[in-house]
Formats: structure tokens, sequence, C-alpha cells
């Protein structure tokens, strides 16, 4: 939640108009957070892709149904999908749906998410999970409206506004050949970054009081005030999880205060995840490594004699992803094996 009380909760700016509901749950008195909102009427209006970039809990999606809700009439419709959720065999049928027969459990035909926001907008959560082989189908609909579903005979053209979001570092899922630059390129033709609470000390007394009244009108709790050490806590707390965690927190401290007053001793943060020290990439399970430069991969190759399988040990990666590198290098494997063939002709003669 980021804001309730400003100009843009009015649409257009008149204040007769009535308020969109998405954004008078957004509560905020941060002057970047509210530079994002207030350019959200001319992003809706722009019809073109938007990507929305932050921290779990910042509220990416409540601006994505802001931006919805601020469009025009015809783009008021809007379809959500969490990619996170999505292999690649059901991403295919999710996002562009199938025919029927056109695998085993095919009994019928599905339209897909492009379809059934034909018209409107698509948002994609988590796109920085999308797996990489379904990111060029997405690429193509974008950017020529033409979606084809699974077994299909040919295109369909659908007309569909995207809004994708993602915690993820894009650029650093590109690097590592995890995400297209040229999909990326696609949706960030706008872009929106929200910031983090830890960012934003003066939403925090706010979207404080705020919980509270809901909570307590909620479980009949009556009027509740935060005492001074409470309220110092909160604000010294870095919020790993944003507002979402606050929300929690506050809910907690409501149910278990005594008579109306909330004390620091009644705040209880929920454990977060330690991070391990960073290990050497020789040592680490499960990191996938960035990719190496041509120059890099092309000494590596030569120095194993075009063996695949060394170099993926070298590096840490499976060989599927040297392959992939080779291509986007556009290294020439079968060169460098056959110049390690005549090397050895050489040194044998």
């Amino acid at each position: 939640m980021i804001r309730i009380d400003h100009r843009v909760v009015q649409g257009d700016g008149d204040a007769a108009d009535p308020p969109i509901s998405e954004l008078t749950k957004i509560i905020t008195a941060d002057p970047h957070l509210i530079e994002i909102l207030d350019r959200l009427p001319t992003y809706a209006e722009a019809d073109l892709p938007i990507l929305i970039t932050g921290e779990p809990g910042t509220g990416k999606e409540l601006v994505a149904r802001a931006i919805c809700a601020l469009g025009p009439v015809r783009r008021k419709t809007c379809q959500r999908l969490n990619c996170a959720a999505l292999t690649e065999s059901l991403a295919c049928s999710e996002l562009f749906g199938h025919v029927q027969g056109a695998f085993t459990d095919a009994r019928q035909a599905r339209p897909g998410r492009f379809k059934l926001a034909h018209g409107g907008n698509l948002f994609l959560d988590e796109i920085g999970d999308l797996p990489l082989s379904i990111q060029p189908r997405l690429l193509r609909a974008v950017e020529q409206g033409e979606i084809e579903p699974v077994g299909g005979d040919g295109p369909v053209m659908v007309d569909v506004r995207l809004i994708a979001a993602t915690n993820q570092d894009l650029p650093r899922l590109i690097s590592q050949g995890r995400f297209r630059q040229d999909l990326y390129d696609r949706l960030a033709v706008l872009a929106i970054h929200l910031p983090p609470l830890r960012e934003r000390l003066d939403d925090i007394p706010k979207l404080t009081d705020h919980f509270a009244r809901e909570t307590s009108q909620r479980f009949g709790r009556g009027e509740l005030k935060f005492v001074y050490g409470a309220r110092s806590r909160l604000q010294k707390h870095a919020w790993p999880g944003n507002v979402r965690e606050l929300k929690n927190v506050v809910t907690r401290a409501v149910l278990f205060s005594k008579d109306g007053v909330v004390r620091a001793e009644d705040l209880s943060f929920a454990p977060q995840p330690t991070r391990a020290p960073k290990m050497p990439q020789a040592e680490s399970e499960g990191v996938l490594a960035a990719r190496p430069s041509p120059v890099r991969l092309k000494e590596l190759l030569e120095a194993e004699r075009g063996n695949i399988c060394a170099v993926s040990r070298r590096l840490q990666v499976c060989s599927k992803t040297v392959y992939r590198w080779l291509r986007s290098h556009e290294i020439d494997l079968m060169h460098i094996r056959g110049a390690a063939v005549f090397e050895s002709g050489l040194r044998a003669g």
C-alpha cells in the first residue's frame, strides 16, 4: 500500500470525479513514490508495455491494478498470471492456449491468458522466472500481437497491453543468459521502480496507524495507541519484507496488545532467512556462473581441445549452458576441434 490523499486519486484531476479504488488503497508521503504515482495516468493512457520492479512487498501488483483502472475504457479488464508457478510445458498452454488433442490431457481447447486478455491488459507477475525457452514466443506476442496455441496450425492475432513485474535484477539475469536482452528492451518501454520501505521512513507511522485501525475494526479491539518505544522500534527495523511485513507485524501487535496500548515488547518480527557467506564460484553449489567473454570462452575451449564437458566443469555450469554461450558468441566449435586435431597430427609427425 502506498497512499490515500493525492490528486491522482481523482483520475484526471477533477475533484468531482469518483476516486479510483485501487489508488485509494495506496498510502505514502514519500516524494519519490508520489512522483511515480503522478505519472500513472500517463502510463495508463500510453498503451505501451510497462515493467514494474521492486523488492517483494513494495506494492507492484497494486500499482499494476491502478494502471489498469486508470486506462481507457477498452483497457479496463486485466488478466493476471504468476510466472514463478509455470513449468516450460505449462507456460505455453497458460499463456497461448492449446487446441483439443494437442497433448495427452488436452481433452478440450483452452484459450490461454493472451486470448482471455484480448482488448485489455495482461499482468505477468514474476516475469524473471519465465522459462527461457518461452521468452521468444512472448517477445513475438508483444512485438507483433501474434500467438500460436499449442497444437495450432497458425498464428492468432491478439490486442493486449502487457504489464510485467519482478523483484529480480533482470540485467543480471541477462548477463547470466537467463533472460533475453531483446525481451527486456521490449518490456521496459515504460519502467517503474518502487522504492523499498526502508527508504520511505516517513511512511512507516502512516502505514502503522492504517493497519492498526484496519485490524482493530476487523477484530473489535477498539482504539489503540503505539507508545514511543514501539514506534521507535518500527522505525529502526530494516523491513526486508517491506509493506507486507509491516502489516503482519502490526496485525500481531494489535491482537496481543493489552489495555489498548502497543508497547515495544508487543512487536514480534518473523525470522528472516540468513544469507550464507559468498563462496568462490567453483565451490558454490547451484550458482549460475556469469557468462564469460568470447575471448575467455574461446581460450578455455582451445585449452580443452574443444571438450565441452571439460569446459563446463571448469566453469561450474552444465554443458547446455556452454553450448548456449557458443551460439550467443557465434564461436565455431568444429573449427576449434579441427585445429586441435591438426595440431595433434603435427606433433605426431
